[in-house]
């Protein structure tokens, strides 16, 4: 059942997820974390039927027989006996007809990756996509250091973000998958905090807009919110530092 209030439908989602996982037995409950990521646990969601955004990661140093592969197998023969489950792009989705879980709940099943500066370590997830390419992200990262800047800004950060949303769903330049909201919320977070302190929404895109055509190797070499991963490149979650100008030119002009 739906809990009736949006508060609750991060751990509502969270515990049908472990209550599948925990169900089949397939899998000891001990070797894996469920956590949120994504708009609706970051607070940038713009509508109330946005997807749930979870991430099923394997701990380490606990292994599963074939890595990442073999743990996803693991994970779809689990809740296949309480759902149908089929691996989209990215995430595992569910199926079923009429199901609110299904219809609200991405997935993404990961192993824990650790990057390592002497004995200290940033946790992050590995996971494939649907051509086989590996790929590292930090989304434990990404909302701490979202949720400091928001708080630093006194809410004008994530505010930005959400304002961006709703003027890309507006614009007809703007086809599906084009300025996802990742790369809008890494564009947003490098603005420093006193434009948004002293200035508006438009001055956020009018910095980077200047910070793009002023300074394209600063501008090509800025990280993600994570603050580890690099924003633009050739790997298969970055992006062409000159497409993102032009989507900057057009949300400066929206």
């Amino acid at each position: 059942m739906l809990p009736a209030s949006g508060a609750f439908l991060l751990p509502w989602a969270e515990s049908v997820l472990d209550g599948a996982l925990r169900r089949s037995g397939l899998i000891d409950p001990r070797t894996y974390e469920i956590f949120g990521q994504g708009s609706r646990v970051n607070n940038t969601f713009i509508d109330e039927a946005s997807d749930i955004d979870l991430v099923l990661m394997l701990r380490s140093p606990v292994a599963s027989p074939g890595g990442w592969t073999g743990f996803r197998d693991e994970v779809m023969a689990a809740l296949g006996e309480s759902f149908v489950v089929r691996m989209g792009r990215r995430c595992l989705n569910v199926d079923n007809p009429d199901s609110l879980f299904g219809e609200m709940v991405d997935i993404l099943v990961a192993t824990e990756f650790r990057r390592y500066t002497g004995d200290r370590y940033e946790q992050g997830v590995y996971f494939l996509d649907r051509e086989g390419r590996p790929i590292v992200n930090f989304p434990k990262q990404h909302r701490r250091y979202g949720d400091a800047k928001d708080l630093r800004t006194g809410g004008r950060f994530k505010e930005a973000i959400r304002t961006a949303k709703r003027a890309r769903r507006g614009a007809d330049f703007f086809a599906e998958g084009i300025a996802p909201s990742y790369l809008i919320e890494c564009l947003l977070y490098n603005v420093p905090d006193e434009v948004y302190l002293r200035g508006s929404y438009q001055d956020a895109w009018e910095w980077l807009g200047r910070c793009w055509r002023e300074d394209p190797v600063g501008f090509g070499a800025l990280p993600c919110q994570n603050g580890i991963n690099r924003l633009f490149g050739p790997g298969p979650d970055q992006w062409d530092a000159g497409a993102a100008g032009r989507i900057i030119d057009v949300l400066h002009q929206i």
